[in-house]
């Protein structure tokens, strides 16, 4: 009996016979993803927080950042295209990293994510209550405010029963078929597309280019959106006026804003299982997603910021309130019923791929069984549906959710880091069943071997100059070894740009020479043979593109507040101990049976170093 960590990096196995089978319906066509795709990434991005990074970060270069973070998110939407074409499966990046990098992570990111879509649907819930309750003059809040007021500082001042009621119909619409409930996404994402181009034609009319060279100055008075007559100084929202009032910086941060409107278009690749031909429209129905939403956001930002004064807007509600400040009032009902169909839309969109991570944990015994139930005839997640609609609905009606907000961002950009990981991981896979060769019993050997695989090879050609042009057992180890460390450098190159002070000069080389080594360690893997024999989608200039993806959605995660973090590691600290005492038990990768209390604690089932070493967690 010894110990040993075979759980941690023991991966789910598909053939090809297996890999597109499934119980639930494939249903889904090109038009279905991609309207899935845009009404789950369009929506507040483009009703509030255009609105906030103009008058707050970037001015009307908030165009420039939307472009930026536009080619951001197209990045990591390459990944995701080249995983979903190969692994069409519902879970989205749990199965992805359950199938080349191991359980144990491939359970953290999925019980992650699962969090992220209920704060998602929670979030969306309570700004679709809000607007329909600024179209009642606020009577609905004020009334449940009054007979249910909650006097607890880290609760919600009243219970929200109409975004809880909103939660509750959508999951309903989710039970009764994918088919069904993706024919009505389809109208309402048509209807909202249709009115982003209403407001985009109607604010022509009042553009005027001199709003993008506006000269300012301290005493410069004005009046916003708000009906606030201010200064430029009481504000401290003119800047230095011009398109570029906040300068670079402000681009800069206006993108990596803009960077979490694109958050949305991951939910295609949860929908693998579900999907008519997934290995070429799940790829396609990404890319189209991002370049629908990207013209939405580039135009939108280009005609609001020539209609008024980047300075003017009010943050909560630019859409609509822009168009009574230009005098065109009958358009705010216009841009309301389409802020509503937005969110609503964004609602279902969110919900949608909820239940679809649950239940493919549950099929493969990481979380409880019956959460993989399905409905007769339907084939739909019944169970899986039901629990995650209703703690959606129970946070939107008990919680503030203004903490909570941060906890959306920072599953995703995990899961989009891990992505382009496993995107490198599979490219540089091998695909033969060679046994490795055995080294000698000297440690400095089997620390070599561990390191960096199993070769007679020189480790310096292997590095600058190997001579295979095929991926093997060896060079996959290699690669695996390389990707690893690379993110290790990412990660310590994110935490020295947002919390060292780059003024000291010692930061700044620490800077240059992680830099140095990133770029040298790129170079290397870029030399290792690649699996040609792909035949789906592929992402172009690989490894470039998948470290360049990692580096942004790296970067962003180390600038999230240390409150965040903590958040995270409550639920994270939830999910050790069904882990622990659950999924490592039942789960269907584990080969000595449920009644073993923690599997760790067991004779190895892998006989030899070599056979561990090279299944080990790359």
């Amino acid at each position: 009996m010894i110990f040993n960590f075979q759980f941690f990096y023991r991966k789910k196995k598909f053939d090809q016979n297996s890999i597109e089978s499934t119980n639930l319906s494939r249903v889904l066509g090109l038009l279905d993803l991609t309207a899935l795709g845009v009404s789950s990434t369009i929506g507040s991005g483009v009703y509030v927080l255009i609105g906030n990074t103009i008058s707050h970060t970037a001015g009307p270069s908030i165009i420039i950042s939307f472009l930026i973070a536009g080619i951001c998110s197209f990045l990591a939407g390459l990944c995701y295209a080249e995983l979903g074409s190969r692994v069409p499966r519902s879970g989205s990046a749990y199965v992805y990293i359950y199938v080349t990098i191991g359980e144990f992570l491939a359970f953290i990111i999925g019980w992650d994510v699962i969090l992220e879509y209920v704060i998602g649907t929670s979030t969306s819930a309570s700004a679709l209550s809000k607007y329909i309750d600024s179209l009642t003059d606020y009577k609905i809040s004020q009334a449940f405010n009054s007979s249910m007021h909650m006097n607890v500082h880290f609760l919600a001042p009243y219970p929200d029963f109409l975004a809880f009621g909103m939660a509750i119909i959508i999951t309903g619409l989710l039970t009764i078929g994918v088919k069904e409930s993706s024919f009505l996404n389809k109208i309402f994402t048509a209807g909202n597309v249709v009115c982003i181009l209403f407001v985009i034609l109607a604010g022509s009319s009042k553009g005027n280019l001199e709003n993008w060279s506006k000269k300012v100055y301290p005493n410069m008075s004005y009046i916003d959106i708000g009906g606030r007559n201010l200064t430029c100084r009481e504000s401290n929202l003119c800047g230095n006026g011009g398109f570029v009032p906040f300068g670079f910086n402000g681009i800069i941060k206006g993108a990596a804003k803009c960077f979490y409107a694109y958050i949305g278009f991951d939910v295609i690749a949860t929908t693998g299982e579900e999907v008519i031909n997934p290995k070429q429209t799940i790829p396609i129905s990404i890319l189209l997603t991002l370049l629908t939403v990207s013209i939405c956001y580039i135009g939108v930002s280009i005609v609001v910021s020539l209609m008024v004064p980047y300075y003017i807007f009010d943050m909560s509600a630019p859409l609509s309130e822009v168009f009574n400040y230009v005098g065109l009032e009958w358009v705010y009902y216009v841009v309301t019923t389409g802020a509503i169909i937005s969110l609503a839309t964004g609602l279902y969109a969110s919900m949608f791929p909820m239940p679809r991570v649950v239940y493919s944990m549950s099929t493969d015994g990481l979380l409880f069984k019956f959460l993989s139930f399905l409905t007769p005839k339907l084939n739909t997640p019944l169970w899986a549906s039901l629990l995650t609609g209703l703690l959606a609905g129970i946070l939107v009606l008990l919680f503030d959710l203004n903490q909570l907000i941060d906890m959306m961002s920072i599953g995703t950009l995990i899961a989009y880091s891990l992505v382009s990981a496993c995107c490198l991981s599979l490219r540089y896979n091998s695909n033969s069943n060679e046994r490795s060769t055995k080294s000698s019993n000297n440690f400095i050997s089997k620390f070599k071997a561990f390191l960096f695989g199993y070769s007679s090879e020189p480790l310096y050609r292997r590095l600058f100059l190997p001579s295979e042009t095929k991926p093997s057992r060896a060079t996959s180890h290699l690669a695996n070894t390389l990707i690893f460390t690379i993110m290790i450098i990412i990660l310590i190159i994110g935490i020295i740009l947002n919390h060292a002070d780059l003024q000291m000069a010692a930061p700044i080389t620490f800077l240059i020479i992680f830099l140095l080594v990133l770029l040298v360690l790129s170079f290397i893997l870029w030399r290792q043979p690649q699996d040609n024999t792909i035949t789906t989608f592929k992402v172009p200039l690989v490894p470039f593109i998948p470290i360049l993806s990692a580096f942004v959605n790296i970067y962003l995660v180390t600038s999230l507040t240390t409150a965040t973090w903590i958040r995270f590691l409550v639920w994270f600290g939830i999910g050790i101990v069904i882990y622990f005492t659950y999924s490592i038990r039942y789960s269907k990768e584990n080969n000595f049976g449920s009644h073993i209390l923690c599997p760790c604690f067991h004779e190895p089932y892998i006989e030899d170093t070599e056979q561990i070493i090279d299944e080990s967690i790359f």
